[in-house]
Parts: C-alpha cells; structure tokens; sequence
C-alpha cells in the first residue's frame, strides 16, 4: 500500500470524524451565540458570559482557569505533557451600541449590542472545544482555548498576558479568527503581514471660564476652542502625514455644555487613530500633543491630553499563514480561500499575543444578503448563522493538524 493512499485513508477518515463531530456540536454553538447575542455585556463587564464559558468548559472536561486579566478564561485540554502547545482565541465582550436589528435574537440590553461578532467568536470556539475533545485521541498537540476580555477597548490581551496566562505552558503556535460581513457566508479570507492597524486611544479635555452665551467676550469658549482642535487634528493625516503611509484618524465622542444659553467651562472628546507604521504612528502623536496645547492656548484655554497606546500592527507570521492555507486548502476544498488585498485599518489586539508567539488571524465570511452585509459596529450588524460552521471546522482543523 503505497504511503499517498495511506494518506489519502488518513486524511478521508480525518475528515469524517471531524465533520460528524462539527455536525453534532452545531446546534449548540448555534444556541450559544444567541444567547450571547441577547445578554451582551461591555468591555471589562464580561461577568456572566465568562461564567457561561468556563462552565461550558468544566462540562467538556478541561482543565479551566477563571478570572485572568479581569474576566478571562483559559481553558487547557491536555493530552501528553511531551507534546507541543497550540492556542485558539477567541474575544468575548459587546459594544456600547443600541440593537437596531427585529427578531428574538435581538440584545435584551438597552445600548449594548455584539455588533462585532465576538458572540459568534465564542461560540465558535466552544464548538472547536467539543470537536476537540471528542477527537482527542487524534490530536498530536496540547491545546489551550483562551476567551479573552475587553477587545473593543484593546487591553484584554495584555491584561492576560500580564496576568501570565501561560503559565507552566509555552505556545508553540496561536490562531484566532473574525468574522467579515464583506466575504461571501462561509469563506476563509487570508492575509500575509500586516493584517490590521496599530491603534491608539486619546481623551482630551479643555479647560476655558463659564458664563452667558449672551456675553461671550467675558468668557473663553471652550466648544469654539475644542472646533478649531478638531479641525486641526483632522488635517494631521490630510497635510502632515505622507499620503503613501496609510493613517486614520478619529473622533468618537464629544461632550460638553447645559443648556443653549450657558457658555460652559469644560469640554472634553475622545477618538483614536490607526497606522499601520510605527514611524508614521509616533509622528502623529508627536503631532497631536503640539496642535492640542498651542491651540488651546492661542484661545486662553488650557488642554489636558492623555494618549493609550492600545495595541500595535498585527503581522500574520509567514508560516503559520502557509500552513494554515495548507490544511484549509487539504481538509476544506469546497470551501472558498480568499487572499485580502489590503489590510485592515481596524485595531485588533491579538496582535500582542502574536508579539510573543507565531501565529495569523484569518477572516471568515459571514455575509450572505442585505440583512448579514452591514459592516462591523453598525447597529444592524448581524451574521449568517451558517458560516459558523466553517469556523469550528477551521479551528479544530489547526489544533488537529499542528
């Protein structure tokens, strides 16, 4: 028997048992990911679904640890301590975003909606679990699932990293996904290099003297003050950033004022901005903090700036990416491979696990009609339900054959 029939035996017996156990798993995934859907829960807030997960895990028999970083999980099913380590991560938390969807999966909570998808990462990755541990006799790696926190305000990655989420345990290799409404339902889309933008986060707050909107000569206008900002700010990427090295900058909130005819003292905005080079990303902050306080000053006012770095310019590793197209291309042949042209200017902060171990982050098609084509953090941004079946099986396929 010739060793490409044996492998051909291998890889069609592989293939039955994984997609008898997807298949088996699928309602439940299905029945989680509304669930979450319906009880979302802010960033750093994730108190329930942390419970749900790490008791879904506890029922599969993995070894849980609660609470890392804030409300982390890491679960850790483990098969022989000679054996290599590979991680699967999935993000837990919702958006402060009202539901604007019809239905009975539609968020029960006012003003908190999983208008990214990390509902459906989750439950994806509770899937792979099951498949897992399932065919845990077929496994040639250790795997650790890891549910992280507070994504959206990118500190949940470096808060378990800073909580030593690996201890005792060193990562060979790390996968994660995110769903992409603007890919045919049920693709993979994959990327070489940068993937996503590095991204910061800033608060400002001006400082000016209150009084009559009738008498405006007696006070300093801070709302005229945090306009000339504003505009200002906007012309760094515009005029002072070269239009070869992509940059993003924006503005997310402002607030300020009582009534119509009170010239307040204190206005405060908050925004972020993305690049996806480090040079690039440091002249916008050197930039930033120079327009901020000469404005402010010109005026009368006083500024205070306050700048996070969130997270740094996520880069697929080479290898992982290669070997990740590999298998897919192996184990999932009707299944369609997208190569993305450009990368993405959203933030992701799995980009600080990548810092430290190989790994990619792939895309999954989630976009099937009007209803599942909204971008992410739109109020109507939904998933067809039917591609989440290609993520267990992508994710369980890279544990399986690490």
């Amino acid at each position: 028997m010739t060793d490409a029939f044996l492998n051909h035996e291998t890889d069609a017996s592989l293939k039955h048992a994984l997609d008898a156990a997807v298949q088996t798993c699928m309602p439940e995934v299905i029945r989680m990911r509304r669930y979450l859907h319906q009880h979302p829960e802010l960033s750093g807030q994730e108190i329930k679904t942390s419970e749900q997960v790490a008791e879904a895990c506890v029922r599969l028999g993995l070894e849980v640890r609660r609470n890392i970083g804030g409300y982390g999980v890491l679960a850790k099913l483990n098969t022989d301590a000679s054996l290599p380590w590979v991680v699967l991560r999935a993000d837990m938390d919702a958006l402060p975003i009202q539901d604007a969807k019809e239905g009975s999966c539609r968020s029960q909570h006012p003003n908190i909606a999983h208008a990214c998808g990390h509902d459906s990462h989750t439950a994806m990755l509770l899937g792979a679990a099951h498949v897992l541990t399932r065919m845990k006799e077929r496994l040639r790696a250790n795997i650790a699932f890891i549910f992280q926190p507070a994504e959206e305000i990118c500190e949940g990655a470096q808060a378990m990293l800073a909580d030593d989420v690996f201890a005792g345990i060193q990562p060979e290799a790390i996968y994660a996904l995110h769903v992409y409404p603007y890919l045919p339902s049920g693709s993979i889309g994959l990327r070489e290099g940068v993937m996503c933008a590095a991204a910061d986060m800033f608060d400002v707050e001006i400082t000016g003297r209150g009084g009559h909107a009738a008498r405006p000569h007696e006070c300093i206008d801070v709302i005229l003050v945090a306009s000339h900002i504003i505009q200002a700010l906007h012309h760094i990427v515009s005029r002072r950033v070269n239009p070869l090295q992509a940059a993003v900058l924006s503005i997310g909130q402002i607030h300020g004022g009582y009534a119509s005819n009170v010239m307040p003292e204190k206005v405060s905005f908050s925004g972020t901005f993305r690049s996806l080079k480090p040079d690039t990303h440091d002249q916008i902050r050197t930039k930033m903090d120079r327009i901020i306080r000469q404005t402010a000053e010109i005026w009368g006012a006083t500024a205070q700036f306050s700048l996070r770095q969130a997270t740094p310019v996520l880069n697929n590793h080479t290898n992982r990416l290669d070997h990740a197209r590999y298998i897919f291309k192996r184990f999932l042949p009707n299944i369609a491979l997208i190569d993305i042209a450009e990368p993405s200017m959203g933030g992701e902060d799995f980009a600080a696990f990548l810092s430290d171990i190989p790994g990619c982050l792939f895309r999954l098609g989630t976009g099937s009609g009007p209803a599942t084509r909204y971008p992410l953090h739109h109020p109507c941004f939904d998933i067809d339900e039917q591609a989440m079946q290609t993520g267990v099986q992508a994710l369980s396929l890279l544990a399986l054959q690490a």
